[in-house]
């Protein structure tokens, strides 16, 4: 915590300086991208935003934690989750897995804890300046906690960690639980900010908008007489994304037992998962369409195309002919494609907003990046490249052109622009928070190409452009025990390390040797 508080004060008197003169920035990996350079203008400046979100609260689990960039007096489940996804690239410094912490020990704590009050802050409405009740604001936020911890331990091999949250406290299977029992009829658990809206119920889950974190998505819709009175609150809806964020959370439980070493857990969890799969296939998945859909209680298809219809592939839970049919909608600009990809709602529905209306048609990063891991799944890196570059695109002519030049909550599905809310306003600004998934891990992992690491096979697969306008690569990136520097041209790789691992690129494995090692690239 102070060599934090000493950092951020550093940052703060260099006024947020590019390079080398924040310390910040020169933790972190340092991205090398000869064809657009201000994109490492905009990855700079989301480190930046992320660092101003660490917070401390004393007395709560983890009390130094990654702040959302919203209201001081709540934490959110999905929002934190997200934020672990591109704090694994500087776990010494940004506290994504301990920010965890915080919701295994409120929501799962045995004894009720106490919870500190803290001061509202300007998004707190008419409570700001009073001193309120730290609360989890949705207990049943998307369930992504397993997903976090094994992405986070393939980055840094923290094998003690997973020991903790998975065989020792037992926390991933509790959630899991947990989500699988939340009755809304019943007192609202401890620490929670509102009652829960999830409730498990025949096919599958009746769930809410703002606990889903869609807000004001139009799901839900009928061809009823006043067919939006009830989306997305609709009690005879079932959720696509409920279950398949299950189904999620199981596959990462598999993964993490087998990295444990417990072969019996880990096909527990994966027969699991194929039960779970084969409901969500045989019931959500529309044949004619060729797209995953939310079910209303009868079976019937809720047709109403959003982003969250990646779920399901990014889960593994789509075989390659579902996965390959769900590509083609975000390849076409009618739907999801286009100049301004992976908007949250199709733009052929009927209640799609053009300046994006919160969910009724925004660009909003967490659900992006979900949609890219889905692509890379089934090996679509370069319609992965293709969107992550529109997107960062985006981000920074916004950046540039939009004041004030900052990262914004959600963007435009139209324009070089933040995108507006539900009363018509412009959204938050300064959301680094799980906007900065796009400047640096969309950045890093799709655009770059640094797919991903796995400190316990001592690996990195990477997923380079064949004809690279000039360098492209990273500098000081980590994982495990490994530090290096790996560029790549049209003609080579080159690679430094301080260890050997085994670096698997252009469809080769390549050993590399402590020191400095060089390839030449056979396309």
């Amino acid at each position: 915590m102070q060599i934090r508080s000493i950092l951020f004060a550093c940052v703060v008197a260099a006024g947020c300086a590019r390079g080398p003169a924040s310390p910040v920035l020169e933790a972190v990996p340092r991205p090398v991208y000869d064809a657009c350079p201000e994109f490492v203008e905009l990855y700079d400046k989301a480190w930046e935003l992320a660092y101003q979100h660490i917070d401390t609260i004393p007395g709560i689990p983890a009390p130094v934690y990654m702040d959302e960039a919203h209201r001081s007096d709540r934490i959110w489940v999905w929002d934190t989750c997200l934020m672990g996804q591109f704090c694994k690239y500087c776990p010494g410094i940004f506290p994504g897995i301990e920010s965890l912490d915080n919701f295994y020990g409120i929501l799962l704590s045995d004894a009720s804890i106490p919870l500190p009050k803290v001061l509202g802050n300007k998004w707190c409405g008419k409570d700001e300046g009073k001193m309120l009740t730290l609360r989890v604001q949705h207990p049943d936020n998307p369930p992504l906690l397993a997903w976090t911890e094994y992405c986070y331990a393939l980055q840094t091999g923290d094998k003690a960690r997973l020991e903790i949250v998975f065989k020792e406290e037992r926390y991933l299977q509790r959630w899991f639980e947990m989500f699988d029992s939340f009755d809304p009829s019943a007192r609202r658990p401890h620490g929670a900010g509102i009652k829960v809206a999830l409730r498990k119920h025949g096919n599958g889950y009746a769930w809410g908008g703002n606990q889903s974190g869609m807000d004001n998505t139009p799901r839900g819709r009928t061809s009823s007489p006043t067919p939006r009175k009830d989306c997305p609150e609709n009690p005879d809806l079932r959720w696509v994304d409920a279950l398949a964020q299950q189904g999620l959370s199981v596959l990462c439980m598999s993964r993490i037992a087998a990295l444990l070493g417990d072969s019996d857990q880990a096909a527990c969890w994966q027969n699991i998962h194929s039960a779970l799969s084969e409901k969500l296939n045989a019931l959500y998945w529309d044949e004619a369409d060729g797209f995953y859909y939310d079910i209303l209680d009868g079976g019937e298809k809720c047709k109403v195309k959003t982003i969250t219809s990646w779920w399901p592939v990014m889960a593994g839970m789509a075989d390659s002919s579902r996965a390959a049919r769900m590509i083609r909608h975000l390849r076409e600009p009618a739907e999801f494609g286009g100049d301004f990809p992976t908007p949250s709602l199709s733009r052929d529905d009927e209640d799609f907003i053009a300046d994006g209306g919160y969910w009724r048609g925004s660009i909003w990063l967490p659900t992006t990046y979900m949609a890219l891991k889905a692509t890379d799944l089934i090996g679509e890196y370069d319609l992965a490249r293709e969107i992550g570059l529109a997107i960062l695109k985006q981000m920074y002519r916004t950046y540039a052109d939009y004041e004030p030049h900052t990262i914004w909550e959600c963007y435009s599905p139209t324009a070089n622009e933040p995108a507006r809310n539900k009363q018509g306003e412009v959204v938050r600004p300064d959301f680094c928070g799980w906007s900065a998934l796009g400047p640096i891990s969309i950045f890093i992992e799709d655009i770059i190409g640094i797919k991903e690491a796995n400190a316990f096979e001592n690996t990195l697969m990477c997923d380079f452009e064949k004809h690279p306008k000039g360098k492209v690569g990273v500098k000081n990136y980590r994982f495990g025990e490994v530090v290096c520097t790996i560029i790549a041209t049209e003609k080579d790789i080159k690679v430094s390390s301080n260890l050997p691992f085994t670096l698997i690129a252009d469809g080769r494995e390549f050993n590399v040797r402590t020191g400095k090692n060089s390839w030449r690239r056979l396309l």
